[in-house]
């Protein structure tokens, strides 16, 4: 016979956590945060999407207002036939484009010389009469089509247009349009903050939907379930579970919440009436259901006879409530109730509970020797902490296993005592 106590073992940080977030907190709550998160994924992948559909299409729009703006110069060019010298005719012309265009911040006409590609005209007066660089001069001598790159110079970016200028098969200029993608990206960041509003307003809006929905079909019949079934848990059988409407007769029932409801109904029904039958013949307990004192009597003189005659071992766990004695009436029956729930459930279903004393149970456990006893004494004592965070007041349990095996047992009267009067 050793006394046992709760063994102090710290879970991992990821097992509180684990435990924190299913037992802390509330079905509601977890269909909330899976619902934000769904709909937040959906909407980011819309978002997304759509940004760079709109990205791509704003580049679009201004790839092609470059290629117009080289266009336009291009057409001036060969219709005037000014693209071998300086005219004021040519810088009118960009100097109108420049104007009419806003992104445009600058216009080059390079020209095919003797010298090889020199700067005809240019909204910037510096270039004029300056030659090409190297890597420009082959680029040009390639270009056959228009082509736009985007650039970057004094830690600014550019949009350039490369438009070549043709006569017959010869090629006898560049024009170069450089267009600012401030624009641009000033209409991207405020396309951006309206799609993103709306993506949050609609987030906000489809979670709130399904929350709705899911509330009125999961979420109130389950917590009204749970309620219930902690009253029956102690011992109050008055109650009944509602339906979310009520069903017109003949209706087949497909819906698995409506068919837990109408289960757990008649399940509290059937214990209620058997246990009514139970309490007639003075086995069980009023408050708690677990066997009586005078049941435990019979039961375990029966187990030690095994004991003495075929050698089998019997065990018992005796369990002492202390700190429920100053509670009211009310707050000791739901210690109680509990603690024999909490019993129950943790030992095997072959081990049976007796109320022995106002707070002092036992569970007779035939078969199993003092060792084993002791391993379950452990294991209980571990989710000791589970029953007594219930109670709004300090509750402690204590656990002693007593067992008999090989060596016999001692008479009935000498082991009731010790169940009955131990400290």
């Amino acid at each position: 016979m050793n006394d046992v106590n709760a063994t102090d073992q710290r879970p991992s940080r990821l097992a509180r956590f684990r435990s924190w977030v299913l037992y802390t907190t509330g079905l509601q709550a977890k269909l909330i945060v899976l619902l934000v998160a769904a709909t937040c994924m959906v909407v980011g992948a819309l978002y997304w999407f759509s940004y760079n559909s709109m990205r791509t299409s704003l580049e679009s729009i201004y790839v092609q207002r470059a290629e117009s703006v080289a266009a336009i110069i291009s057409k001036s060019i060969q219709e005037k036939d000014y693209i071998l010298y300086y005219s004021a005719e040519l810088d009118a012309d960009i100097n109108r484009l420049m104007e009419r265009y806003e992104s445009v911040v600058g216009i080059t006409v390079i020209g095919v010389t003797a010298r090889g590609f020199l700067t005809i005209a240019s909204s910037d007066p510096t270039l004029v009469g300056a030659l090409v660089t190297a890597e420009e001069r082959d680029r040009f001598s390639t270009l056959r089509d228009v082509s736009v790159a985007p650039v970057r110079l004094r830690d600014v970016s550019y949009l350039r247009a490369y438009y070549p200028v043709f006569s017959g098969p010869d090629l006898i200029g560049v024009v170069v349009a450089d267009m600012s993608l401030d624009e641009q990206a000033r209409a991207i960041l405020r396309l951006s903050w309206q799609f993103g509003v709306a993506s949050v307003l609609g987030c906000l809006l489809l979670a709130g939907c399904l929350y709705l929905a899911l509330r009125g079909i999961v979420t109130r019949p389950v917590a009204r379930l749970a309620e219930a079934m902690g009253a029956v848990a102690r011992r109050k059988y008055d109650v009944e579970v509602k339906q979310a409407s009520k069903r017109l007769p003949g209706t087949r029932v497909k819906d698995e919440i409506s068919q837990l409801i109408d289960g757990f109904n008649l399940m509290t029904r059937v214990i209620h009436s058997h246990e009514q039958e139970l309490l007639k013949l003075v086995v069980l307990d009023e408050v708690t259901g677990a066997y009586t004192l005078d049941h435990l009597r019979a039961e375990l003189e029966r187990e030690l006879c095994k004991t003495r005659r075929y050698k089998h071992p019997t065990s018992v766990l005796i369990t002492t409530i202390r700190g429920a004695e100053a509670a009211s009436e009310e707050d000791q029956r739901t210690v109680l109730t509990s603690t024999a729930g909490f019993l129950v459930k943790n030992l095997r279903n072959v081990d049976v509970l007796f109320r022995v004393g106002p707070f002092r149970f036992a569970s007779l456990m035939p078969e199993t020797p003092l060792a084993g006893a002791t391993v379950a004494t452990g294991r209980v004592c571990t989710r000791i902490p589970d029953l007594t965070a219930e109670f709004p007041f300090p509750v402690e349990l204590e656990i002693v296993p007593l067992g008999w095996g090989e060596e016999g047992a001692p008479a009935i009267e000498e082991v009731m005592r010790e169940i009955v009067g131990r400290a």
